[in-house]
């Protein structure tokens, strides 16, 4: 069969119809949202606003701790006027002592609430208190703080150091004021002035370096090298000051203390714990007391701290 015969016979064979595709529209790709930093916490704002809630209770402290003393710690209380109450609690460790533990209970008071509420979260995680680190590294950090206390004290010999300073002064006035002084200084003023301190000051001085590498201001490399230095120097300043009445405004001393501190501020930085720099700080209060301890016999014989 030739192509002539197939001439007016159907078509033996269809040709496939063609496809009719839909339009192409590209995929589309929704944006996943760059979830936000996390809060720096503390800042600078909340560094100061905790010194400025120490105010109130300051006043109240002194206040509540007056009627107490009037009305049940001094015997003749009743009867005395507040302003020779007030001078008793300057002037005798045995009822300052009591004084500056409900003034930091009060202050306690006042901030814990607060800044849960600023912060969204509780007050011990927000200041980065972290117990349980300090539990694990517990013996490790007490001997630091002893070995700290031991290394400052032979340091002491070579640089000039007052005499008689106020705090002895107080010490050896009563062993009971003894007793009590080194009560306060190894359970009561480490944990809060850590708070303070290495709580909200150190942290908040980081994180403005921080915030400005946030921006793109400074670089990860500036805040290790520059920001945390200077935080740890600008948080030690005013820690040694806060000493200085206690040991005649001496520089030996202070720079000490100083040196104490910058202990203290690596140990908060580098375990993340507040907790963990309040063990090494009390560990280190207890070598102050230490020697007068064994000197005096329990505090018995105070005389012989002034021959």
């Amino acid at each position: 069969m030739n192509e002539d015969d197939l001439s007016g016979q159907p078509e033996l064979l269809h040709q496939p119809a063609p496809l009719s595709l839909p339009d192409y529209e590209p995929p589309q790709y929704r944006e996943i949202p760059v979830p936000a930093p996390p809060p720096l916490i503390p800042n600078i704002g909340h560094a100061i606003f905790f010194f400025l809630l120490a105010v109130p209770a300051f006043v109240g402290g002194e206040v509540l701790s007056a009627f107490l003393l009037r009305l049940v710690l001094h015997p003749a209380g009743r009867s005395a006027s507040l302003r020779s109450i007030f001078l008793l609690m300057q002037s005798d460790v045995r009822y300052s002592m009591p004084t500056q533990a409900i003034i930091y209970g009060m202050l306690i008071l006042f901030a814990a609430p607060v800044f849960s509420l600023l912060w969204h979260r509780s007050f011990v995680e927000g200041i980065h208190w972290n117990s349980e680190i300090a539990g694990r590294r517990f013996f490790w950090l007490i001997a630091l703080g002893l070995g700290v206390g031991f290394g400052i004290s032979l340091l002491g010999n070579y640089l000039p150091m007052p005499k008689n300073p106020p705090i002895m002064a107080e010490m050896i006035k009563t062993p009971l004021g003894a007793w009590m002084m080194l009560i306060f200084g190894i359970f009561i003023a480490p944990p809060i002035e850590e708070l303070a301190f290495r709580g909200f000051l150190l942290p908040a001085l980081v994180n403005v370096f921080r915030w400005l590498a946030r921006r793109d201001d400074i670089g990860d490399s500036t805040v290790k090298w520059l920001g945390i230095p200077a935080s740890i120097v600008l948080t030690s300043i005013p820690f040694a000051l806060l000493h200085a009445p206690q040991v005649s405004d001496s520089w030996g001393p202070l720079a000490l203390i100083g040196a104490v501190s910058i202990v203290l501020c690596v140990v908060r930085l580098a375990m993340s714990s507040v907790a963990a720099s309040s063990v090494v700080h009390a560990a280190y209060n207890f070598t102050l007391f230490a020697g007068i301890l064994v000197e005096t016999g329990g505090f018995r014989h105070l005389e012989k701290l002034t021959m």
